[in-house]
């Protein structure tokens, strides 16, 4: 087996997206459908593997893999492209990055700071900052290590800050960009408990800066989050959007049917 390939910090996020050649279904194994099936929930006991199918032309089938070792996101990729079901089962797009966590959190530290300047001090305090810094570490480790629940749909896109004269996040002081982000933030949590989000980062990754999924129960939450966050001017005025890809979450065996790959022999 190949070294494991391990990030420093946080765990490595692919999204595969793959589509059906239905004209090549009818010339598969009849052990095809069943391979894939049982590959997939081989893999379910390796790494974090959330599966779904897809709606629309973009893709039949939306696989997103999380794991602390790169090398098994490969072996997952390439053990999914060479089943009999290859024939009939293309790769057509992928995404690759990595969970992170907020670089707008402030310290304990700063937080520290900050109350002294509101008058707070001593054992008041030092309990507000010791409740505030196992706050946080529980926030930094949901966001390195995320455990994504097991609801219905998925929604997939990825994003970059825009870069264009006045309109550039990146001449931005941090101040400015902490006071963003944190309307930003505000609007998302009117959402707890309806839309789940994951933000990975994907600098130097692949093609866009972020890559987000929006784990949801009703499509019409993840429309409404979508919609109302475009109002901040986080981003109106310093965001640019890909691709949006839509999942509904199926077992492998539900997968399966639900393709058509069923039917293969």
């Amino acid at each position: 087996m190949p070294e494991p390939a391990r990030p420093g910090t946080g765990w490595g996020v692919l999204h595969l997206f793959l589509r059906v050649d239905h004209a090549a279904v009818p010339h598969l194994p009849p052990h095809a459908a069943k391979e894939v099936v049982a590959t997939l929930e081989a893999w379910q006991d390796r790494v974090q593997l959330h599966l779904f199918t897809g709606l629309g032309h973009k893709a039949d089938v939306i696989a997103m893999a999380l794991s602390d070792d790169l090398t098994q996101l490969r072996a997952l990729q390439t053990e999914l492209s060479a089943t009999a079901a290859a024939p009939a089962l293309t790769l057509v797009d992928s995404y690759l990055s990595l969970t992170e966590g907020s670089e707008y959190t402030d310290t304990p530290e700063r937080y520290r700071e900050e109350m002294a300047t509101k008058g707070v001090s001593g054992e008041d305090l030092d309990r507000r900052v010791e409740q505030y810094a196992e706050r946080i570490a529980a926030y930094t480790e949901s966001k390195l290590h995320p455990q994504m629940p097991d609801w219905q749909l998925l929604c997939f896109y990825p994003m970059s800050h825009r870069r264009e004269g006045d309109d550039n996040w990146y001449a931005l002081d941090y101040e400015e960009r902490k006071r963003l982000m944190g309307e930003h933030g505000r609007s998302g949590r009117a959402y707890t408990g309806r839309v789940l989000q994951l933000v990975s980062a994907s600098t130097g990754l692949d093609d866009w800066e972020y890559a987000v999924s929006l784990f949801a129960h009703d499509l019409a939450d993840i429309k409404s989050i979508v919609y109302t966050l475009r109002y901040d001017e986080a981003s109106v005025r310093y965001a640019e959007f890909g691709p949006f890809v839509l999942g509904i979450r199926r077992s492998p065996a539900e997968l399966v049917e639900e393709i058509g790959l069923a039917s293969a022999g």
